[in-house]
């Protein structure tokens, strides 16, 4: 595996990142990001059933989720054929992930009801359950267990007369009736990378348990993914670590400072200095809320700290400490530092330096106060020769890091549904039937079967209502519920039935499919937030314009957009052509809203001024041609779809900070674009053009799951270099003194800007005097006014 080195020397460069808003593995097939799969619209005038008919999927067979049953509910599942030739158990299966497979099979015991006299009825029924804890209320306690969602595949045809294996097996989610509502967990990670655990508020609770579970390893930094819901939680026993009474936590540490380690300093104008943060963080985190009587819900989904690994810092690695050192000159300062995070990995942070207040000593050592960007860690180190003027210029001459600026929509949905919400749902808000007796009753497999049908049947009648600006336009969807969501949110429904979908009714797949939606059709604007009802069957979304807004703000995006590609594609371009033209048009024509990434910080990311909206969406940079990283990604695939190019929106972060970009599909495989950074906004050209997953981790950018849905990402993997931007065109260096070659080639030939790509371990001292060496030599008059930096694995010399 290459491995890729990172150096910055001067800080001149910009690196802009954002926020963003959280199957069977088949690599052939078209992905809905792309043109080859883009579908035409449904018709006016036609109904859901109509739009299930185009994707062949009206008779799929499907069950409603049932939820809060009995703790101990044993299941019946009557078939209409004699299952004697089958074991019941490879007819029916429970399973604590969504995808069913196998790893996530939990013990039960499925059996015929009456295996001498009735074949046709298997009853299931718990053998143990998962994620129980000594330390709950509950205690060990049989039966289900404490796991938040449960899911139950079946994966023969109920109505066939003779035994008929399903094409896609039927998942049914269920809850176990908890004792108060339980907790929807979410993440908090503040811009110096410190994890906060927060919550809703539960009525009738007194107080708040959070527990955890890792995977410890004796004097090594890991953290280690758990066998969790994905592998059926074995082995999962999770321990009490705290409980609160507020809705939040973030004292991993169990201390004063939280999550910080720290040492005061004695000098008010000096920093305390922060060694660690996150410390103790690892494994899996669950919630709890306790009521006034002692009960007990069950636990919440479990927060995974192993996902989150990039973007939670731990110390300084031992080889960069600079802490209360000593540097012979403000020349000699470090602009970065090797930063390990809490899974052990490595990864290169800028290093700002304040000095205000700070005066240089007339003899004997300054004392300096620094952070590490993105951090937590800070401190201060000194300077044994350091003029006034150089104390002042250090703070501008600090490296510039990316910052996140995109405003993620909320998910207002209860991931666990409350414990009055009836197990047979029927769509009708005041229904309440269904919570004791009915869930337990031995029919109510059957029943939920034939509610499924009445209420399926309802929702295929609705009609179907296309917007207008989609009459010459396409969708991205690869599925009916996919384009149903698609055409609502494009219209800005702030209502859509979900009747007619039973496996969009819980909150993974509604969540996981309402997300792909949103990044992958640009004409989706403004998206704010969103909450499904769980009795009503009903989602509710927010949107930051009005209905009348977003048609008008769509017709401007197309006939701009149509404008642009008819302006930049030319008949004779090959594909490899088109792409260019697309990200040199951005270069180009758009930049990067610093005001408006400026406006969200000051707002904690929660909520931006109604202003800078437009450059959180498409409009921004196809229209106002500014915006941040979702609207670049947005724009980017927008022109790629008009010119037949196969593209999506990915998301994930870059050097810990969330971010969105594309990837695109070559004759060779798909590969990594990122047109927010290119040559105007970073300093540096195609930073991340046509390049593999490889080298988008060497360049510290990582993936999430919430572009796609979860089981369909792996059809993207990148995995070829050969048409790289910098591989392509023999801009890489593996030495110093293939570099200072290049240098010395470029300028005596008049180019007084370098961009390479360098791979391999750099010294900076060699580096640094390498291409001193070089300037000094080749174009001295040029020496005083060359700035030298680097982001990521480039290393760039400008000479003004």
């Amino acid at each position: 595996m290459k491995k890729i080195g990172v150096l910055f020397i001067l800080a001149t460069l910009l690196l802009t990142a954002c926020q963003n808003g959280n199957k069977a593995d088949d690599t052939s097939a078209a992905p809905a990001g792309s043109s080859a799969s883009a579908q035409p619209v449904a018709a006016n005038g036609s109904t859901v059933l109509d739009l299930k008919k185009k994707y062949g999927s009206e008779k799929a067979k499907a069950i409603m989720p049932m939820y809060n049953v009995p703790y101990d509910k044993v299941f019946k599942f009557k078939f209409n054929s004699k299952l004697s030739d089958l074991s019941p158990s490879d007819i029916i299966s429970v399973h604590t992930d969504i995808k069913a497979l196998e790893a996530s099979k939990i013990l039960t015991s499925a059996s015929f009801d009456d295996y001498l006299a009735d074949q046709t009825t298997i009853e299931v029924k718990p053998l143990g359950g998962v994620l129980v804890s000594s330390d709950t209320k509950k205690g060990l306690q049989t039966g289900w267990g404490n796991a938040p969602i449960y899911y139950i595949r079946i994966n023969y045809d109920l109505d066939a007369a003779t035994p008929t294996e399903l094409d896609k097996p039927i998942i049914i989610p269920f809850t176990v009736k908890s004792d108060l509502p339980v907790p929807t967990v979410k993440k908090e990670i503040s811009p110096d990378g410190r994890l906060k655990l927060v919550w809703n508020e539960v009525e009738g609770a007194k107080e708040y348990r959070i527990y955890q579970s890792a995977r410890y390893t004796l004097l090594e930094t890991t953290n280690k993914p758990l066998l969790g819901a994905e592998e059926g939680y074995a082995g999962h026993f999770p321990l009490l670590q705290a409980t609160v009474t507020e809705t939040n936590f973030d004292d991993f540490m169990d201390g004063a400072e939280g999550s910080l380690t720290v040492v005061k300093s004695d000098d008010p104008s000096l920093y305390d200095l922060v060694s660690q943060q996150n410390a103790t963080v690892n494994g899996e985190y669950y919630v709890t809320a306790v009521g006034a009587d002692g009960k007990e819900s069950n636990f919440s989904a479990a927060l995974s700290t192993t996902k989150l690994s990039k973007s939670l810092p731990l110390e300084l690695e031992n080889d960069s400490r600079i802490s209360l050192s000593t540097f012979p000159s403000v020349a000699d300062l470090p602009k970065t530092v090797k930063v390990k995070f809490i899974d052990g990995s490595i990864a290169e942070r800028a290093v700002e330096y304040h000095t205000d207040g700070i005066q240089a000593a007339e003899s004997g050592s300054t004392a300096i106060n620094y952070t590490v960007k993105g951090t937590a860690l800070r401190g201060y180190l000194m300077v044994e020769k350091a003029t006034q003027q150089e104390l002042d210029g250090l703070a501008a001459s600090s490296v510039a890091d990316p910052t996140n600026g995109y405003v993620e929509p909320s998910n207002d949905t209860d991931y666990v549904p409350a414990p009055d919400i009836p197990t047979i749902i029927d769509g009708q808000a005041e229904t309440s039937s269904g919570d004791s007796s009915s869930s337990g009753s031995d029919d109510l497999v059957d029943r939920q079967k034939s509610n499924t049908e009445q209420q399926v049947e309802s929702g295929d009648q609705e009609p179907i209502v296309v917007p207008t600006t989609l009459a010459d336009m396409k969708v991205a969807a690869d599925s009916a519920a996919e384009e149903y969501l698609a055409l609502s949110m494009i219209g800005g429904q702030e209502e859509i039935s979900l009747k007619a979908f039973p496996e969009l009714q819980n909150f993974d797949t509604l969540s996981d499919t309402l997300l792909k939606v949103s990044y992958q059709n640009p004409l989706v604007l403004g998206l704010k937030q969103y909450k499904y009802n769980y009795r009503t069957l009903k989602l509710t979304v927010k949107y930051d314009y009005s209905k009348e807004d977003i048609a008008k703000k769509q017709q401007e995006i197309i006939a701009e957009a149509g404008k642009i590609v008819t302006g930049i594609i030319k008949p004779d371009m090959s594909d490899d052509d088109k792409r260019l033209a697309i990200y040199d048009y951005l270069n180009d024509n758009t930049k990067y809203d610093d005001e408006a990434l400026e406006n969200a910080e000051e707002n904690d990311f929660k909520e931006i001024d109604p202003k800078f909206n437009d450059s959180f969406n498409t409009y921004g940079i196809m229209v106002n041609k500014v915006g941040v990283c979702a609207s670049y990604a947005a724009s980017y695939k927008m022109l790629s779809d008009l010119a037949g190019l196969d593209s999506i929106v990915v998301t994930g972060t870059m050097n810990g900070v969330p971010h969105a970009w594309n990837k695109v599909k070559l004759s060779t495989g798909w590969v990594n674009v990122d047109p927010t950074n290119n040559e105007t906004n970073s300093g540096i050209p195609y930073l991340l053009y046509n390049s593999s997953d490889m080298t988008a981790a060497d360049d510290d950018y990582a993936l999430d799951n919430d572009y796609w849905t979860d089981s369909e990402i792996p059809q993207f993997a990148s995995t070829d270099d050969s048409q790289d931007y910098y591989v392509k065109n023999g801009l890489e260096v593996q030495t110093v003194a293939e570099l200072t070659d290049k240098l010395s080639s470029n300028l005596k030939g008049g180019t007084w800007t370098t961009v390479v790509r360098f791979v391999g371990v750099k010294d900076e001292n060699a580096l640094r005097e390498g291409v001193g060496t070089t300037i000094a030599e080749v174009a001295r008059d040029r020496l005083e006014k060359t700035k030298m930096g680097s982001i990521g694995t480039y290393v760039v010399i400008i000479s003004e």
